[in-house]
């Protein structure tokens, strides 16, 4: 392969081939490169969390993925060896996606089954091959590379994105990206090892501390766990390396009796950690994805997640700027930005929420042990106990909670006042919810599996109007709309439906969590899984005029007058005025 492409990807782990399949299914240009010969098969990041899965799905059928690792069904955590909270995750009744727990398994069988997503397009990764030399200009950007055979090739492309880590070659090509942060002070030893004759729970999660380290086990596969442990209680010395044997040792002096042998490791290594973000992912033509724009702890399993949904968010929104003709030059930057703008704060609250998960049962000094464990024994067993707030935690790790509301220019939703039509907790910038609806030919599926592929998709519920009625109104929005569209209809009920582009909703429970009960109404999804603008049929006007300008130019959403702004002297002369009435009022009242 020696053309020039739209796009070069630099970076083929998890987050660089998430993005070659997204370039893949809107038919971009691009090549993706890897400095490594082969792919690690080392097991590196290993929860997908239900959000990727349903992402990733709309590639490949992501069960297969699936059968590969073990769901993580929930946690323990022990104190000095004695069990002090249990957490469940597989009795919360989630009923809005197919992929109701987090998923265990080993990032090369991750990377594995992306590749076979993307080999279905006849395409794959250049290795090894390195980039050495990068800079942009105002009309597209310049890369040098080195080939296998150690020659020298320069590339062109319009766009470049780093996917290569920590240390990406294409954050550092940039004058106007910094990365700040800083690592943590402790050093860790991780291994995948087989646990032999043990009594823990292995599809959960155990948390063993003390009052000087930390010693957990996640789950991969059989007998085949993860041991993430406190290097420095293990060693004579922050210079030593770590063996099996330190790590057994440690893993008695930290588990009950009966947790088991520690045999035939599979990997066994040394590492620090670091909490970084970068202060832009964009830069012109220069864009960064995953560990190139976020670095986390652990906690949680969210650093490769959120890099994933990084490249799918960036992904159609590269295409749409290279491939649509409607666009002006301005409005393709206008929606390029959108990319730093709704991904940027999400890896920034991941970023700190794992940061004070990791810090408060990691790094605690010695006055606060007290603090920590009484919090581990007495408070969060009842917090445990209390389904709504597991709902809510949940809500947070499997990035279900991810929304783009209030950030991003090319969300909406319809508006009435405080009076009017308000979607029950579902707005623009949300995930789509899944459901299970029924074709015309009485064949079952559900929601996010017929919002795939490239288009953006209009799901017209049409409650309980009639077809003629429901189609006139999509029809109204496909003329309007300037991008790829696949029009979807959804009547509440039972009733008989047609064949093509007709579904049923059995039981209403779709209308009911979007909030349109019998009435219609209807949502605009775009390629990512998000809601770009949702409302009741009866404001269709809305959308139509969101339409005029939605992904052809800058788009400017009028903004809502915000309470917080009125002068404090206002509220003061307000409220002195009620003041004032209200002994009438009480007279009146008497």
């Amino acid at each position: 392969m020696t053309h020039d492409p739209d796009v070069l990807i630099v970076g083929a782990g998890p987050v660089g081939t998430s993005l070659a399949l997204e370039l893949a299914l809107h038919r971009v240009s691009f090549r993706i490169i890897d400095r490594e010969p082969v792919r690690s098969n080392k097991s590196k990041a290993l929860i997908v969390q239900p959000r990727t899965l349903e992402l990733l799905n709309r590639h490949g059928a992501a069960d297969a993925m699936v059968s590969r690792g073990r769901h993580l069904r929930g946690g323990e955590v022990y104190i000095n060896k004695q069990l002090a909270s249990t957490l469940t995750l597989d009795d919360l009744g989630t009923t809005d996606t197919e992929f109701s727990l987090p998923l265990n398994v080993s990032q090369s069988e991750t990377e594995r089954f992306l590749d076979e997503c993307l080999s279905k397009y006849g395409l794959s990764v250049e290795r090894p091959v390195t980039a050495t030399s990068i800079t942009q200009d105002d009309s597209g950007v310049t890369t040098v590379v080195t080939l296998p055979d150690g020659t020298s090739e320069t590339i062109r492309s319009k766009y470049i994105v780093g996917c290569d880590g920590a240390h990406s070659a294409v954050r550092h090509a940039s004058e106007r990206m910094a990365f700040p942060g800083a690592p943590y002070p402790q050093s860790f030893v991780l291994c995948d090892v087989h646990l032999r004759d043990t009594n823990l729970t292995l599809d959960h999660l155990t948390l063993h501390l003390d009052n000087k380290g930390i010693c957990a086990t996640l789950p991969l596969s059989n007998e085949l766990v993860r041991v993430i442990a406190s290097h420095t209680r293990m060693a004579s010395g922050d210079d030593d390396e770590p063996t099996l044997d330190h790590l057994q040792a440690y893993f008695t002096s930290m588990t009950p009796p009966g947790s088991g042998t520690l045999q035939d490791s599979v990997w066994l290594t040394r590492f620090r950690l670091h909490h970084r973000c970068v202060n832009q992912y964009r830069d012109g033509r220069l864009f960064v994805a995953g560990d190139a724009a976020h670095i986390h702890s652990p906690a949680g399993g969210q650093g490769m997640n959120a890099g994933i949904q990084d490249a799918i968010n960036l992904g159609w929104k590269l295409a749409h700027a290279l491939q649509s003709p409607q666009l002006e030059p301005s409005a393709a930057d206008a929606l390029l930005d959108t990319y730093n703008l709704e991904r940027r704060p999400v890896g920034l609250t991941l970023l700190r929420g794992t940061d004070r998960i990791f810090s408060f049962f990691s790094a605690p000094t010695p006055w606060f042990v007290p603090v920590r464990d009484f919090f581990v024994r007495h408070v969060l067993p009842r917090a445990n106990r209390s389904r709504s707030r597991r709902k809510q935690m949940f809500h947070f790790i499997s990035q279900f909670g991810v929304t783009y509301r209030g950030t991003s220019r090319i969300v909406g939703e319809a508006s009435g006042g405080w009076f009017g039509w308000r979607a029950t907790k579902v707005r623009g910038g949300d995930r789509l919810l899944d459901g299970k609806i029924v074709n015309g030919a009485g064949r079952e599926t559900s929601l996010q599996r017929v919002c795939k592929g490239a288009p953006h998709h209009l799901l017209l519920f049409a409650g309980e109007v009639g077809e003629e009625e429901a189609e006139t109104a999509a029809q109204r929005v496909a003329s309007a709309c300037k991008a790829e569209l696949s029009l979807h209809y959804i009547a509440r009920g039972d009733r008989i439906v047609p064949a093509d582009e007709w579904y049923s909703d059995p039981d209403g429970s779709l209308h009911d969590k979007f909030g349109f009960g019998t009435k219609p109404g209807y949502l605009l999804v775009r390629p990512d899984g998000y809601i770009a603008h949702i409302g009741p049929l009866a404001k269709l006007h809305q959308l139509l005029s969101f339409l005029e300008s939605y992904l052809v130019s800058p788009l400017v959403i009028p903004a809502r007058f915000p309470l917080s702004i009125i002068s404090p002297a206002v509220w003061a002369v307000a409220g002195a005025y009620l003041l004032a009435q209200l002994p009438r009022l009480i007279a009146q009242r008497a």
